[in-house]
């Protein structure tokens, strides 16, 4: 049985479908577009490339559909430009994730190469060798030869790293010929020489240096090279030189590298700025300009200040991510609860146009037929519906597994393992920008499963506290500040402070000598939970 619309009802359904189409269509393509320039204008300004990418308005997952690896690789690079090592390693982290179920394995392949380099550089964690594995993976599948090459200097370059200068220079020479015979990108030559350079100075080494510094030098023009990053390495060179002849006593060729270390103060990592700073501070010394050298040391502590202030930026990003995704969360509820409204409408259209069809049919035996299709019809959408229903249910199922994974954290000894275990829950709630908590659970909710007999005492002991003074009770319990409090709570010192003051004064704690984090390890020092602290730059 064939159910007839009308050309009228016809065309109209055509062409709105069409209209959806083409627009989404245009949406994104215009989207993508600035990341096309990000990419065009990140070497020269990666300023106006972070300006093109926060452009992209959100929810991102919509409108950039399928490159959300390719911006958070951008976004990766502008923070290597702008020095902030943290941001660089969170978002490598997400375009590692989103590389995987887009399956850009070229993009996979990059972030885990990085990731390993970071993790090995700053926590000097042997784990990082999973992402080294990773990165040989993704480049094989992707079929990126260059990619292979740059995994394969990964050894030699942990060697330098852990001060085998002489096997980190064996494995490099081995395979020399090899990077300088890659003429369509010149990196890979230019970072061996780099590590050659590098090892022989601290060997002492000075003429095999010179020798190879000489050949690094005369890649500054080449134009598949990027200038930024032979500049980075440049500078890092200078900076190593002008360390081994102070060592020396060579004064007059000290001064000379510090010039040229100077003139590519910009192009440092916060690694070669504070060797920078130092250096300088010694050879004043030495030479006995304290004027110069307390400047410097001035210096030294604004560059100090300035890596306190992004790390504790970055700290916040990452403790705001939890935030984004229950919003997130929230948003994707919100359309189930509009495709169900849809599909009800859908449902009363259709039974419309079935009655409509029956009152105008002729013929009784045509008109049973089209209730037995109108009724086929009705069953299919009623299926989708309780397709949508498992949706939902299988975000509370979701919701229900973090809930079980901290109540068996809760359960564990407070040790090493279950520091290990809270810092994944975390990580995992951070990073995730998926479906996360229930819009009803609260900061209270989660952790109070963390140490419930600690929440039980405090409640049947102080009654008159409410949710947000208990939560700080046991913030400041586990050893946070007031400041780091504010951080964690999206409040301000001031209002911390202010309800510290008020919880002091419930508890009548007015007349006593003990502060309240004094007071609250005094009295529930048995319920005690070991908690990761929180490090201190």
């Amino acid at each position: 049985m064939k159910l007839r619309l009308s050309h009228p009802y016809l065309l109209l359904l055509v062409f709105l479908l069409c209209f959806t189409v083409l627009s989404q269509n245009s949406h994104e393509g215009r989207y993508l577009k600035y990341i096309d320039s990000a990419y065009n204008i990140l070497n020269e300004s990666p300023k106006v490339a972070a300006v093109y990418l926060d452009s992209i308005p959100e929810p991102l997952k919509k409108n950039i559909i399928g490159h959300l690896a390719c911006y958070y690789d951008l976004r990766a690079l502008i923070s290597d430009r702008n020095h902030e090592r943290l941001k660089l390693y969170q978002n490598y982290v997400l375009a590692l994730k989103y590389a995987e179920l887009e399956e850009n394995y070229d993009v996979a392949g990059k972030a885990s190469l990085e990731l390993f380099y970071n993790t090995y550089l700053i926590k000097k964690d042997t784990s990082a060798f999973k992402y080294l594995e990773a990165a040989k993976r993704y480049y094989t599948l992707s079929g990126n030869k260059n990619g292979l090459l740059e995994v394969m200097q990964m050894p030699a370059y942990v060697e330098f790293y852990n001060g085998n200068y002489q096997s980190s220079n064996k494995l490099i020479l081995e395979q020399l010929e090899v990077y300088k015979s890659i003429k369509e990108d010149a990196y890979y030559y230019m970072y061996a020489l780099f590590m050659l350079t590098s090892n022989y100075l601290d060997l002492g080494d000075i003429s095999n240096s010179h020798k190879y510094f000489k050949i690094f030098k005369s890649l500054e023009e080449n134009s598949t090279l990027s200038l930024a990053l032979y500049k980075s390495h440049l500078a890092t060179i200078y900076g190593s030189m002008s360390n081994l002849h102070f060592k020396k006593k060579n004064i007059d060729s000290t001064q000379y590298y510090i010039s040229q270390s100077k003139e590519l103060r910009n192009a440092m990592n916060e690694v070669d700025r504070r060797n920078f700073y130092s250096l300088h501070v010694d050879y004043y010394d030495y030479i006995k300009d304290f004027e110069y050298k307390n400047n410097y040391i001035d210096s030294l502590k604004y560059f100090e200040n300035e890596v306190l202030s992004k790390t504790m930026d970055a700290s916040l990003n990452l403790g705001d991510s939890l935030l984004i995704s229950e919003s997130e969360l929230k948003i994707e509820k919100a359309k189930l609860k509009n495709n169900f409204k849809w599909v009800v409408v859908l449902i009363f259209v259709l039974i419309a146009l079935i009655v409509l069809f029956i009152f105008k049919s002729k013929k009784s035996k045509k008109t049973i037929k089209h209730f037995e299709k109108s009724n086929n019809e009705y069953t299919y959408l009623k299926s989708n519906h309780e397709k949508l229903k498992v949706k939902v249910r299988g975000l509370e199922d979701y919701i229900s597994d973090v809930k079980k994974e901290i109540k068996h954290i809760s359960s564990l000894d407070a040790g090493v393992n279950q520091r290990i275990k809270i810092k994944d829950l975390f990580k995992n709630l951070q990073l995730d920008s998926s479906m996360l908590l229930d819009k009803m659970e609260n900061q209270l909710e989660l952790v109070n499963e963390l140490n419930i007999e600690f929440f039980t005492q405090l409640r049947n002991g102080y009654p008159q506290l409410n949710d947000s003074e208990l939560i700080i009770c046991y913030y400041l319990f586990v050893g946070f500040k007031s400041k780091e409090i504010a951080l964690f709570v999206n409040s301000s010192t001031r209002a911390i402070e202010g309800k510290r003051y008020r919880i002091s004064k419930k508890m009548n704690l007015q007349e006593s000598d003990l502060t309240l984090a004094d007071f609250l390890n005094q009295k529930f020092k048995d319920t005690k939970t070991e908690f990761p602290q929180k490090s201190r730059v």
